[in-house]
C-alpha cells in the first residue's frame, strides 16, 4: 500500500492510498480512524477523480460519524477511568 496524497481539509486529515486495484481513504481525528475503500474502475480510476467523489457532502456525513465514533469512546472511558468520589481523596498535609 502506498500513499497517492492528502486531501485538504482543516477539520481532519485525509489520506489517500492505493492498493491492489483500491483506493483506501483514511480520515483521522482526535485519535480515530475510518477507513473507506473504493474499487478502481471506469469512473474512478486515478486520485483526481478521487477528489472529486470526496466532496462536502461525503466529509460532513464522515464527521457526523466521528462525533458518535466520540460519544461511544467516551462512555467507555467512563467505565474504564476511576471515579473521584471523596473516599478515595487523599488527606490534606498541613
Amino acid at each position: 500500500m502506498r500513499i497517492v496524497g492528502r486531501l485538504p481539509d482543516a477539520r481532519m486529515q485525509i489520506t489517500v492510498f492505493e492498493n491492489d486495484g483500491r483506493f483506501p481513504v483514511q480520515f483521522e481525528l482526535a485519535g480515530i480512524t475510518q477507513i473507506y475503500r473504493f474499487r478502481k474502475g471506469e469512473r474512478l480510476s486515478n486520485f483526481g477523480h478521487l477528489r472529486e467523489y470526496v466532496d462536502e457532502p461525503f466529509r460532513a456525513a464522515v464527521l457526523r460519524q466521528f462525533r458518535e465514533m466520540q460519544r461511544v469512546q467516551a462512555e467507555v472511558l467512563q467505565r474504564i477511568l476511576p471515579s473521584t468520589d471523596e473516599g478515595d481523596a487523599l488527606p490534606d498535609i498541613v
